[in-house]
């Protein structure tokens, strides 16, 4: 019998394919970029909210903690594997065989989802002691692990919804919807802070430790809140849930099959700052929640343009791989790349160069004081290295199962997260250092995994388009220097005793700096005729 694959490429030739331009590219990506900011914004300030309220403490601390697992399996599904491997076999078994076939294979999908989800969260409740007890192994506070124990318990459905979440956002964004998915997350950063104050303040009106048991709750509520927004969506594409048990089905097999090698592979960073979070408890007490607040701060550019070109790049890849269109890949890919560049530059620039500045702007309320905010600002610097590696990754990591090489990415998650306990080891046992170097670390990681990744794919692809991506990359750096040299001359003549400012002036002060380095890019950027720029412009000058 025939494979699944000639199945596809036989009844493909019957179909049309739709053209990839850059413009189109843009314009998804915009689309997913604006909705991705607007969850970026909303789960800052669910941040502020626990910083403020707890400062950089133990009890948040546990807080962080008991979240880690449950929020792992979220980034896995959400932004990694499921998602990822959904779309991929949907998109091309509608191209394929139509909407009946691709909703009958999300039906199937969803029902296996739901049964493994319950399994898993009756699991997680069950052996929440045991897993805070090994991370909490070593001279640690009993109180705080009981905890962190209870925190979990109350947490762990929160991934059931998310998941199911992931797997209607990958079924929109295989009928072209990418914003509102992206939109799903910013509705459980608000419903979770506004039932956790709720919740919180009635437990304890003075918001003391036990008032994060409030906040627990809120996590488990807008999980929910992540689903029931994007339902009215996805009924009027004409999906209908039906129960289907019938799993014995080749494209069922495939998306499972993608799934469980990419869950290591799209999930390097994820587990990198899991096994962070176990090395940082042995540390100053602060350090999970430092790690935690940075990392938000550096997930907002990576998230704007790396994940949600990433997202944008798998369906139309994936539509490729059954057409015609496989010449087109590595050029596609390279738009890609050059597109994160032009905002991950500058992102990269400003927040090693202003990063205790940027989280003192965002974070300096209530009890997150000077100290936390200085040890914050030096992780986010360490974070910061890593951040050209990880929105590149976003990108090519996708690909790897449009092309269904399923096992190399596995090969490289193995390499990078030996990489990630030695470093991390060494580190904090050898030379004693702080959780900036675990930050470090997870910068090492991310760019060993996008090299890997790019040599391996040009490889596969007998290149990458190089003409295409390194003349607007050339460009891009160029004008990155003089973005870097005003961010630098701003922090050491104008933002000195910057921590001692009011929250207004502090606001003003960043604004400008960044301000006045923003438009020496873009002039920069104008007269090295950068292409990503052309095409912004044209974008909006077509609105």
């Amino acid at each position: 019998s025939r494979g699944l694959g000639d199945v596809y490429k036989t009844q493909a030739a019957n179909c049309s394919s739709k053209p990839f331009s850059f413009m189109s590219l843009m314009r998804n990506s915009l689309v997913a970029s604006g909705a991705i900011f607007a969850c970026r914004l909303t789960g800052m300030a669910r941040e502020i909210v626990y910083t403020s309220l707890f400062g950089a403490t133990g009890v948040l601390d546990a807080f962080y903690t008991a979240f880690r697992i449950p929020n792992l399996l979220r980034d896995l599904f959400a932004e990694g594997a499921l998602s990822q491997s959904y779309t991929s076999v949907a998109s091309k078994t509608r191209e394929a065989e139509g909407d009946a076939a691709a909703w009958e294979l999300t039906n199937k999908v969803a029902t296996q989802l739901s049964t493994l989800m319950v399994a898993i969260v009756t699991l997680g409740i069950l052996f929440a002691g045991p897993v805070m007890e090994a991370l909490y192994s070593g001279d640690h506070s009993l109180t705080d692990q009981l905890f962190a124990t209870d925190l979990s318990r109350i947490m762990w459905p929160f991934i059931g919804f998310a998941s199911l979440s992931a797997l209607v956002m990958g079924a929109l964004n295989m009928v072209g919807i990418f914003g509102l998915p992206m939109l799903a997350s910013a509705a459980f950063n608000v419903t979770s802070i506004l039932f956790g104050l709720l919740i919180g303040y009635f437990i304890d009106p003075t918001f003391g430790p036990r008032a994060l048991y409030g906040f627990a709750c809120g996590v488990t509520i807008g999980g929910a809140a992540q689903i029931a927004v994007q339902l009215p969506k996805l009924r009027k594409t004409g999906f209908r849930w039906k129960p289907n048990f019938h799993w014995d089905d080749p494209r069922v097999r495939k998306i499972w099959g993608l799934m469980l090698p990419s869950v290591l592979a799209s999930g390097v960073t994820q587990f990198t700052i899991f096994i962070n979070t176990g090395f940082a408890l042995d540390l100053q007490k602060g350090s999970v929640t430092a790690l935690t607040t940075a990392f938000r701060l550096w997930q907002l550019p990576v998230g704007l343009f790396g994940v949600a070109t990433g997202m944008v790049v798998l369906p139309a890849v994936s539509r490729m791989m059954v057409g015609d269109g496989r010449k087109e890949v590595a050029a596609h890919i390279a738009k890609g790349l050059r597109l994160v560049a032009f905002f991950a530059v500058p992102a990269f620039l400003i927040l090693f160069i202003l990063g205790t500045e940027f989280v003192s702007s965002v974070y300096q309320w209530g009890r997150f004081n000077q100290e936390a905010v200085r040890y914050t600002g030096e992780v986010l610097g360490a974070y910061s290295l890593g951040l050209l590696g990880y929105a590149g990754t976003k990108v090519v990591q996708p690909v790897f199962l449009a092309l269904e090489k399923r096992w190399v990415p596995l090969i490289a998650a193995a390499v990078a997260l030996a990489i990630s306990i030695g470093l991390n080891y060494y580190f904090v046992y050898g030379l004693h250092k702080n959780a900036a170097w675990l930050a470090l670390t997870t910068s090492v990681v991310t760019t060993f995994n996008f090299l890997f990744y790019f040599l391996y794919l040009r490889r596969q692809l007998g290149g990458v388009d190089g003409r295409t991506l390194f003349s607007g990359l050339g460009r891009i750096l160029a004008a990155g220097v003089l973005l870097g040299a005003v961010c630098w001359a701003g922090k050491t003549w104008f933002l000195q005793g910057f921590l001692d400012w009011s929250f207004p002036a502090r606001l003003l002060g960043i604004s400008l700096v960044c301000g006045c380095a923003g438009i020496v890019y873009l002039a920069a950027a104008f007269l090295f005729k950068t292409p990503e720029l052309d095409a912004v412009r044209a974008k909006f000058m077509k609105r």
